[in-house]
């Protein structure tokens, strides 16, 4: 059975249009921290806010008073992570994750790690105005218009890439941060299909108006 959550984090804010678009799609919506203040400025009621509660502002807390609030203290993990943690504990197996890029580098840094850490538990998507982003696992089978860009990141060294569907095919290929990307590749015919032997590689699909 499939449940899908929203997730919208303290980078930088979705348009309301991607914001309702995403929020159809999804029976739950959490916010992690300072994304309630997003949410406020929507006009957009959060059924949970989750997080250590440091960048939630004092207007955002009296908006949103009747709101289901959870403060979680524990530095070892960022508010994103307490989020997903919360979403997987109640089986959710598809979470759409607004607001995780832009901002702070460090803070994105920290997303993508999550990104690829909580993969393995469900099948989450950041979502921003430029495109999507989603880990790869060990196979996937992508439809995209012909045209379109993707680019492969590795979180760790990737080993073993095999592609169809590409304009630049990988066969057995290898990719690491520092080493070698897959960035700014195009689909040549679809499904485009992505095997990985070893490593966590994430997939980014640009949008067709971005």
């Amino acid at each position: 059975m499939t449940k899908t959550a929203l997730l919208l984090a303290n980078g930088k804010s979705p348009t309301k249009s991607l914001f309702l678009n995403c929020r159809r799609r999804s029976e739950f919506f959490i916010c992690a921290d300072g994304g309630a203040n997003y949410a406020a400025k929507l006009g957009e009621r959060p059924d949970l806010i989750i997080g250590d509660l440091d960048s939630i502002k004092a207007l955002t807390v009296k908006k949103f008073r009747s709101v289901t609030t959870r403060r979680i203290a524990d530095q070892n993990s960022t508010d994103l992570e307490k989020a997903l943690s919360w979403l997987m504990r109640r089986n959710y197996t598809d979470v759409i994750v607004l607001g995780a890029t832009g901002g702070r580098v460090d803070h994105l840094a920290g997303n993508l790690s999550a990104l690829g850490k909580f993969s393995k538990r469900a099948r989450i998507t950041f979502v921003d105005e430029s495109g999507e982003m989603r880990a790869v696992g060990s196979e996937m089978v992508l439809e995209a218009p012909p045209g379109t860009t993707i680019s492969l990141i590795p979180l760790s060294r990737c080993e073993g890439i095999v592609t169809q569907g590409l304009k630049w095919e990988l066969q057995n290929g290898t990719l690491e941060l520092g080493f070698r990307e897959g960035t700014s590749n195009i689909v040549k015919s679809s499904p485009v299909t992505i095997r990985v032997r070893r490593g966590t590689l994430l997939l980014y699909q640009l949008s067709e108006s971005a």
